[in-house]
């Protein structure tokens, strides 16, 4: 009988785990699902690093895009870095609206892990959790092409 509740109790926690490792939070303190916010529908994610030049640059021109987040859901998933280390950068290069109430906070690069990201900038282009397209550059006509707005 011990066994059993162990193995009961041990397969609760790996379930417990698991459910709330899908869960994300924005910069803002906003909770993110994977499964119902990510994962469902026509998405657009952006991961970065305020360290990566590239990424760094990327932001600044997607700032200046009024249609960033026309086409699709998007979330701009940060990873690694502390809210501090995002605020400043964000704070820096004058980043607005949509962009700025969509950054995930991805600590332990859980998020990006889901989609075996190896560099940053990495765009990912998704419809219901399937990936149709990857980039290192943000490209408008490429998200019209894909999500056909």
């Amino acid at each position: 009988m011990k066994k059993i509740i162990l193995l009961f109790v041990f397969l609760l926690s790996i379930t417990v785990t698991s459910v709330l490792a899908e869960a994300f939070y924005t910069l803002n303190g906003t909770r993110v699902s994977y499964e119902l916010d990510i994962v469902s529908g026509d998405t657009m994610l952006f991961i970065w690093t305020s360290r990566c030049p590239y990424c760094v640059g990327e932001l600044r021109e997607m700032n200046k895009n009024e249609n960033i987040c026309k086409y699709s859901k998007c979330f701009f998933v940060n990873v690694g870095e502390t809210e501090s280390a995002v605020k400043n950068i964000i704070k820096s290069l004058k980043i607005k609206e949509p962009i700025v109430n969509n950054i995930i906070m991805d600590k332990s690069a859980n998020l990006a892990g889901k989609f075996s990201i190896v560099g940053v900038p990495t765009f990912i282009l998704l419809r219901d959790g399937k990936v149709l397209d990857r980039s290192y550059h943000f490209d408008e006509n490429t998200v019209k092409r894909i999500f056909k707005k």
